[in-house]
């Protein structure tokens, strides 16, 4: 329970990082290649979409000036990166999901002794696949009223 919201945290710490970087940079890295006079541009976030978009020998120049703008623009993102954190908050939160996801594997690898332990399994899938209940298609909210069944019978006819 403590490493689903410690990821949920990392994650939405994370997008909120994103998120400014992308508000103060405009987006990700990426240059413009122009295809041709009449056909417009595609957008290239990476050396090898360039090379693919402009493949002739007669595109040399236009290829090295879409490298260097492309490059200009991971500096500027690296610069920015540093200040906000957004890089070291994406590897912090892959490392909790990675804790998460572990114990998550063990805990349904796991033989339950009680109805308890099957309510507890049965929480632990739906927090980790659908943690705020919004899912309405089938299985999603059969399998709440599953997991609210388990929980009634586990308190008793006293509870509630």
């Amino acid at each position: 329970m403590v490493a689903h919201r410690l990821c949920g945290e990392a994650c939405r710490r994370q997008q909120k990082l994103e998120t400014e970087l992308l508000r103060e940079l405009g987006s990700f890295p990426r240059t413009k290649v122009l295809l041709s006079e009449d056909c417009g541009f595609m957008w290239a976030y990476s050396g090898r979409e360039i090379d693919r978009l402009l493949p002739n020998a007669d595109q040399d120049e236009m290829r090295r000036q879409a490298r260097a703008a492309l490059a200009a623009r991971r500096r500027e993102w690296k610069t920015a990166d540093k200040r906000v954190g957004y890089t070291r908050a994406k590897k912090a939160e892959k490392e909790i999901a990675d804790v998460e996801e572990a114990m998550a594997q063990e805990l349904w690898s796991a033989a339950p002794l009680s109805v308890t332990g099957v309510a507890v399994k049965l929480h632990s899938l739906l927090e980790k696949e659908d943690p705020r209940s919004a899912l309405q298609e089938a299985p999603w909210p059969e399998l709440r009223t599953i997991l609210a069944d388990l929980v009634r019978i586990c308190a008793g006819p006293n509870a509630i």
